[in-house]
């Protein structure tokens, strides 16, 4: 679990500040617009071979400069914007990210395809042609070598270059000391909980009752199953309906009949887990308490399940965290 917390926190591929989100640019586009370079002049001999790679290395400055003119000008823009366009403002920021990667892969191969078609055959009709021998290739081989190997050595090339320069230290040294070490130094013991086999009834009351934004989701031996939010209750009664504002807006509305689409009984007496998110993020009690903040602020977790042995002990807030750090903060000032 300690490693699934690091490996969250920090993010095989995940920019830490503004110059590494620069330059894993520039390090993921020089790589990725070498491999299709290689790619679309092997298609085009029908050899993927030493020729190819030897013919993408001699054409690649002028590639690169018309890549990171499409990324940054056409690519990024466009698929941030379609990213807001269809994401929910509720759904995780790791979602988002995902969104916008594979959005900025699929223009970017859309765009250095057409390019190698017009470099191979000129502005004739054999560029057209030639664009649609080449998209497939692309699509199928380019993709998954950009998700699955080019964007993680990218991210660990620049977190290298970020930690041997230096751009992570300020950050450090301005943290304030919590006074805390561990999760159990600052978890919540008290929890509030619903068990996997209630209603989204039950939860919703909680919720309500008890002035809370989400709880875990507990087996008849306290194992967490899962999560339930008012995140996950809105988005479920979006799918079908006008977006709501929150839980209140949403429970009172149905109950005056105003969104027929979906009834009291239909979400309200579905099982908690079939809209729960699940599997759980859990962290041990013994957990670092730095790489929680960091997982946290990543994954814009409002609260995480605290587990000993497998078993709820308690919950960590990013609120409770957040005041922490405020009176640091200003005990430090003072």
């Amino acid at each position: 679990m300690q490693q699934h917390i690091e490996r969250i926190a920090k993010g095989s591929s995940v920019p830490r500040n503004g110059k590494e989100g620069i330059l894993f640019s520039f390090i993921m586009s020089a790589i990725m617009i070498y491999v299709m370079a290689a790619l679309n002049y092997g298609v085009r001999i029908g050899d993927v071979g030493a020729a190819a790679w030897s013919y993408a290395l001699f054409n690649w400055p002028l590639a690169y400069v018309v890549g990171m003119i499409c990324d940054l000008c056409i690519c990024t823009p466009s698929s941030r914007a379609i990213m807001n366009t269809f994401c929910a403002a509720t759904d995780r920021a790791v979602w988002k990210g995902i969104t916008v990667k594979f959005l900025m892969v699929v223009l970017m191969i859309v765009f250095m395809t057409v390019f190698g078609a017009s470099m191979a055959f000129g502005f004739t009709f054999g560029a057209f042609t030639g664009f649609w021998c080449m998209f497939p290739y692309n699509f199928t081989i380019a993709l998954p070598i950009q998700m699955l190997i080019v964007a993680p050595l990218s991210g660990k090339i620049v977190h290298a270059i970020g930690d041997a320069a230096g751009w992570n230290k300020s950050a450090q040294q301005h943290v304030p000391a919590l006074d805390v070490k561990t999760v159990a130094d600052v978890m919540q013991h008290d929890v509030y909980t619903v068990a996997s086999d209630a209603t989204v009834r039950d939860a919703v009351r909680m919720m309500l009752e008890k002035n809370i934004s989400g709880m875990p989701i507990v087996d008849d031996e306290r194992h967490v199953v899962g999560f339930i939010s008012d995140s996950d209750v809105l988005r479920r009664f979006a799918q079908d309906n006008a977006p709501v504002s929150d839980i209140s807006t949403l429970v009172t509305g149905m109950a005056r009949g105003e969104f027929p689409e979906l009834s009291h009984a239909e979400l309200l007496d579905m099982n908690v887990m079939v809209i729960a998110t699940k599997p759980a993020v859990t962290v041990q009690s013994d957990a670092n308490i730095a790489q929680v903040c960091q997982m946290l602020g990543y994954q814009q977790y409002k609260k995480v399940p605290v587990v000993e042995q497998g078993k709820l002990v308690g919950v960590v807030n990013r609120g409770r965290l957040t005041r922490r750090s405020f009176e640091a903060c200003l005990g430090t000032a003072e």
